[in-house]
């Protein structure tokens, strides 16, 4: 049997040290700041990212991992591979890779329907997958299988990056300034297409609260071997140890994963920005 390679795009966002001891093969998106391109991760990171919009008043735009980019060196070397993907709603990576992978015998292409560190905790299912010893075929259907059962939820200091995305109407974006509404974005697991799914109010301290809370109000549902604190910069370590905290109290969670949101999530959702993400039974 082939050696299995787990492969990701950058927007996985999972910690160095996560990917390193996972022996993860990342493939980074590009990020365009005017006219200069960077790699996610790479030469660019979120701090250049918020700089870049404070000063321009313009998003960067991101660019997907164009097929050439995929998989040759790694079948070259004999390796079968098994690529977890950006979601297909909301970026050509996905398209690009299966493009890429219909060169090769043993390459699969998993379409996360996610994004950050939510898609993460797909490539590490991956990797638990692959250490039991299962061939690529069998470590990519039974990925498919959980990609229905991730849950991902963040809430948003502000719409202003949605906005200029193009991924809000001005309307809500009018709402959202004047109401002090904050907003709390899912991710369709069937379709990888975002939705607002609740309207906080309040100080944005409570809310990251009132956010944490909701998420784990069913942890008897939750797979408790996982689950990821991610953030996008910002937000003060007192909320931050105040969730990770409540996520101790609620469940022994096996694993408690603490993760920065990259570039390409930082670019569409902007700073203060707060997500758990977590696998559901």
């Amino acid at each position: 049997m082939k050696e299995v390679v787990i492969t990701a795009d950058s927007t996985c966002d999972l910690p160095k040290s996560i990917i390193e001891k996972n022996n993860i093969v990342i493939t980074p998106l590009s990020i365009l700041l005017g006219e200069d391109t960077f790699l996610d991760g790479v030469d660019v990171f979120p701090a250049n990212v918020y700089e870049f919009v404070a000063r321009t008043g313009t998003l960067p735009k991101t660019a997907a991992v164009a097929p050439s980019a995929y998989f040759d060196k790694l079948t070259k070397q004999g390796k079968a591979v098994v690529h977890i993907s950006l979601s297909s709603a909301i970026s050509s990576s996905y398209q690009n890779a299966c493009i890429a992978a219909s060169d090769f015998d043993d390459v699969y292409v998993v379409d996360s329907k996610s994004l950050c560190a939510a898609m993460g905790l797909i490539v590490l299912k991956a990797c638990d997958f692959k250490a039991k010893g299962f061939d690529a075929r069998k470590i990519a259907s039974r990925v498919n299988s959980i990609v229905p059962k991730v849950s991902t939820t963040f809430v948003l200091d502000t719409l202003e990056y949605l906005h200029k995305g193009g991924r809000c109407s001005g309307v809500a974006k009018f709402s959202a300034n004047v109401l002090g509404i904050r907003p709390s974005i899912a991710v369709d697991p069937k379709t990888g297409a975002l939705d607002v799914v609740k309207k906080y109010r309040g100080k944005m301290e409570n809310v990251y609260k009132q956010y944490a809370d909701d998420c784990l109000k069913n942890v008897s549902k939750i797979d408790t071997s996982r689950i990821v604190v991610a953030d996008s910069g910002g937000i003060s370590g007192d909320v931050l140890s105040y969730i990770l905290g409540l996520i101790e109290g609620k469940a022994r969670f096996d694993e408690i994963i603490r993760a920065d949101a990259g570039c390409t999530i930082s670019s569409h959702c902007g700073p203060k920005t707060l997500a758990i993400f977590y696998i559901k039974k």
